[in-house]
């Protein structure tokens, strides 16, 4: 058994030509050779749901290897896999050399099933470089991803292949991928991937796949060191947004660009949640920079709630008003503006330059050098939870402070202040008791989901009073959006007042 680590960019072709030149690769001679590989699955895709790839390979003309992939952990471009191969034969699988018991005895009790699911033909040109102690090959792969239809009636489908592929063969740590990457990244335009070919493959072959990415279980434990915990959530929140990139990109359900800013959201508030740990430089250079690209989708992701969720209520009580129309056609040019900058902040060279500067940052953040009296609750991942928990609810009730009303501005740190508490509890929640979470978290949802609600009305009106119509349809929808916030704060109020009598899943009495 191996365990892979590779970095994954993806590269046009126009700049996939000029990379065999790059200085990187300055008097080392390529291998370029042909592969094609088809995955095997079940009908229902039993693998695929274990997160687990096996293909036989045909390298050249004549040479066959059977592969089995396990545990893609992907974000930001790297992944690291437990991986088995051997040499076979076209249509043989030899299972014992898989060392993982369950997993061995999972593939075989599949084997009646198997059945080819898509494959991929390619050819790759290869560099094998020399980076201190590190080996590492560099691998320019061009070529397709095919898949049967869907029916028997439908026609195949195909996806082309062209990325580049940086493979750790040697070396301690994946930073020398970094770097590479980095170096070569300051000439061509490379964009990390946060999904293998096999899984372009899988979404070719069953398009129900094809949906928005929401976010991923928390993967802290225990035994992990509040740096390491940090270190795992902001790779979730990365492979969250960069499994929304395409949906966002290419338009269609606005809930891409929704889930994107989330993850966004997210991440930042992990900065601050760990800022105890992680030190103020690495703060200072990163934060700022995914504040900027937040922002770059904040635009569409309000354009898209007044048109999908605002304006329909207010259309279907008052159909065929000739406001209401040319208040949608407004909003629809301002969707498409917005839009545009979404597309542009997730395709230009300084988003695929932070995804790459920022995994590397990752991978070599250290704590900074601490006090002695709080050595021990920053290297306990346990305690620092409760803290940082604590602090987070404390702000909450300062804002709360017995008060049944609350004017606009304080729902408004309110809402910021709840959402803080409730990423905290979701990163945290594998150190906490599941009974007392479910309830609290069950009602941290519902005010947060009134506070949402009722920021989208105040965005809403700011929207409109941005449009500078002033119009009979603007006064109906000012009119008709203040009538919904009314409800909403009363609902609101009734969700505070059971809040603060739960108890905190963090206390331990």
């Amino acid at each position: 058994m191996a365990v892979e680590i590779e970095l994954k960019l993806r590269v046009a072709p126009g700049q996939a030509r000029r990379l065999s030149g790059h200085s990187a690769l300055a008097d080392v001679a390529p291998q370029r050779y042909s592969l094609f590989n088809t995955y095997y699955d079940t009908p229902d895709f039993a693998l695929r749901k274990r997160r687990i790839a096996l293909r036989l390979r045909r390298k050249g003309r004549a040479t066959w290897l059977m592969t089995v992939k396990a545990e893609d952990a992907g974000a930001g471009g790297l992944a690291r896999r437990l991986e088995w191969e051997v040499p076979t034969q076209p249509g043989v699988f030899d299972f014992s050399i898989v060392t993982d018991e369950a997993l061995r005895d999972f593939l075989i009790e599949q084997l009646p099933h198997l059945r080819p699911a898509f494959s991929t033909d390619f050819t790759r040109t290869a560099w094998t470089l020399h980076r201190g102690d590190s080996r590492i090959e560099l691998a320019l792969d061009r070529g397709k991803i095919a898949a049967p239809g869907a029916t028997e009636e439908a026609a195949a489908v195909s996806e082309a292949i062209c990325e580049v592929e940086l493979e750790l063969l040697e070396g301690p740590s994946s930073d020398a991928l970094f770097d590479l990457a980095i170096e070569l990244a300051r000439d061509l335009h490379l964009h990390p991937l946060a999904i293998s070919k096999a899984e372009r493959g899988y979404n070719l072959a069953d398009a129900s796949l094809l949906r928005p990415a929401k976010r991923f279980s928390s993967p802290v434990a225990g035994e992990m060191s509040p740096v390491d915990a940090f270190r795992a959530i902001a790779l979730c929140c990365l492979r969250q947004l960069q499994r929304n990139e395409a949906g966002a990109v290419h338009g269609g359900d606005p809930e891409y660009v929704h889930q994107a800013r989330v993850a966004i959201r997210r991440l930042r508030s992990a900065f601050r949640l760990f800022a105890p740990v992680l030190g103020p430089d690495f703060i200072a250079v990163y934060s700022p920079r995914w504040q900027d690209v937040a922002k770059a989708l904040g635009d569409a992701r309000d354009w898209d709630v007044f048109l999908n969720e605002t304006l329909p209520p207010l259309e279907e009580a008052f159909p065929g008003h000739a406001g209401l129309a040319q208040l949608r056609r407004h909003a629809e040019v301002a969707q498409g503006r917005a839009q545009a900058t979404a597309r542009a902040a997730l395709t230009g060279e300084e988003y695929s330059r932070l995804l790459l500067a920022f995994g590397a940052a990752l991978f070599r953040v250290e704590p900074p050098t601490i006090e002695a009296d709080n050595k021990a609750v920053r290297r306990n991942l346990r305690k620092f939870a409760r803290r940082r928990l604590q602090k987070r609810a404390t702000a909450v009730e300062k804002l709360m402070n017995g008060n049944v009303k609350l004017d606009a501005e304080h729902r408004h740190l309110l809402r910021i202040a709840f959402k803080k508490l409730r990423y905290a509890i979701e990163f945290f929640a594998p150190l906490l008791p599941r009974k007392s979470l479910a309830a609290y978290q069950a009602s941290l949802t519902t005010i947060q989901d009134l506070l949402g609600e009722l920021n989208d009305q105040a965005t809403a009106l700011r929207l409109i009073n941005d449009a500078g119509h002033d119009g009979p349809a603007d006064s109906l929808a000012c009119g008709w959006i203040a009538g919904r916030s009314q409800l909403l704060i009363a609902e609101l109020d009734v969700e505070l007042a059971k809040v603060k009598v739960k108890k905190r899943p963090w206390r331990k009495n």
